[in-house]
């Protein structure tokens, strides 16, 4: 896998000189042989599905949007055309990070990642960073699958559907389509904090300090989306609670009642954003977000009815809620912070940052919340057919059978007598 790797990069290198749009397009025709080579689960239908409709979603986004929506994408982007080669990039971010060093900027720490991708392909095309981000997913997906392939220790109805459903619905989501399209250090933060899970528990600290300390630079919560998963791999409940009562105790001295207030919303709100009660949410650019956060709020109450009928699942879904308010402490906490930072009110709702790019980090484990209702969910109904069908039909009471309600009588002979 890695001599194809390394041959599609040389290809690629050559078509990208031709022409850049053309790479982009054989880029993602190369990547299919990469994608089949991946172990995945047994669900190559399913796979493939959401690897076309990625692949359909990112030429409707090249096609449709630009990578440089905002002020972040632009100077992340600035630092392609400013600095001609890799080794003057890596001479400006050494110099920067060592001179700033706790309080380093997030363009050039994020630019040792995608620089030197771009610097080897020789692109300057923004729209290039697509393949890059979507190499970004494609890591996601697969450190989603072999996390739960490997911890996932809570009881499940069907472990095969599960595994699937979460990688189908990390390649089609809305959320991960938008942001993959944009030149913006967001997919990039996903997977690291999942590979410093992956460390984690398999306990390469060094490294782990490592990939952390960089993923830090990214993002200054990074530890906090971190634990989140370690937490809920290891099942241990107890700090959960505990990481929960610290990050609400920070909030509440920080801010007051206010900010616990907000916590409690913004733990709706990663299920719930973009809010598909407003109708501005319907509209072309953002209609498809909202449609997913309709399919998170219908799985959040199929969840409450699972939670209610099978003793099996509290385990599972009582540990997500502490971790997703203690999570949303954090967001509130960074929200406030910029927020006031900025001279601006702070009051009720107010969460002070884009919600999609709050919550990403921590979709795939509302994806993996999704899957595992979505199992419970059809057990629950097969039940209900199978009662409705009399599979489950109370055995007749000794003495029927004995009086030969239906059956032969026990003593009576199967084959007819000799001479009958």
């Amino acid at each position: 896998m890695i001599g194809y790797v390394l041959l599609m990069l040389l290809l690629e290198k050559g078509i990208f000189q031709l022409d850049e749009r053309m790479g982009i397009i054989s880029f993602f025709v190369l990547l299919l042989p990469l994608f089949c080579m991946i172990r995945w689960p047994d669900q190559p239908f399913l796979l493939y599905i959401g690897f076309c409709v990625m692949l359909i979603g990112k030429f409707v986004y090249a096609l449709t949007a630009t990578p440089l929506a905002g002020p972040d994408e632009n100077h992340y982007y600035e630092q392609v055309v400013t600095y001609l080669g890799l080794g003057d990039f890596l001479n400006y971010a050494f110099e920067h990070i060592s001179t700033y060093l706790f309080n380093s900027s997030a363009y050039p720490i994020f630019g040792l990642m995608y620089m030197p991708f771009f610097k080897f392909l020789d692109v300057s095309d923004p729209l290039v960073i697509i393949t890059y981000n979507s190499v970004m997913l494609i890591w996601i997906a697969y450190l989603i699958y072999a996390l739960n392939r490997s911890f996932f220790g809570y009881e499940q109805a069907n472990r095969r559907m599960y595994e699937g459903w979460i990688i189908l619905g990390l390649f089609v989501s809305p959320s991960f389509m938008m942001m993959t399209s944009l030149f913006a250090k967001d997919v990039t933060c996903v997977a690291l904090g999942l590979y410093c899970t992956h460390l984690l528990l398999k306990r390469k600290y060094v490294l782990f300090l490592l990939v952390m300390l960089y993923a830090t630079g990214l993002r200054d919560y990074a530890i906090v989306y971190t634990l989140c998963f370690y937490l809920l791999f290891t099942k241990r409940f107890k700090t959960a609670v505990a990481m929960l009562v610290v990050s609400a105790g920070v909030l509440a001295v920080k801010i007051g009642g206010l900010g616990i207030v907000n916590a409690v919303l913004l733990t709706a709100f990663l299920f719930l954003s973009p809010n598909p009660v407003n109708p501005e949410n319907w509209e072309t650019n953002v209609m498809y977000r909202s449609m997913e956060a309709v399919a998170m709020l219908v799985a959040l109450a199929f969840a409450v009815l699972m939670f209610i009928r099978y003793k099996e699942t509290r385990a599972f879904y009582r540990i997500v809620v502490v971790l997703l308010f203690a999570y949303a402490c954090t967001l509130v906490l960074v929200g406030y912070m910029t927020v006031t930072g900025r001279d601006l009110e702070y009051g009720v709702g107010t969460i002070g940052d884009n919600m999609v790019r709050k919550k990403l980090p921590i979709l795939p484990l509302l994806y993996m919340f999704q899957a595992y209702t979505a199992g419970w969910t059809l057990k629950w109904l097969k039940s209900i057919r199978d009662k409705r069908r009399g599979i489950h039909e109370r055995p007749r009471p000794v003495s029927q059978i004995q009086n030969g309600a239906g059956h032969r009588h026990p003593h009576s002979p199967s084959l007819p007598e000799a001479g009958a």
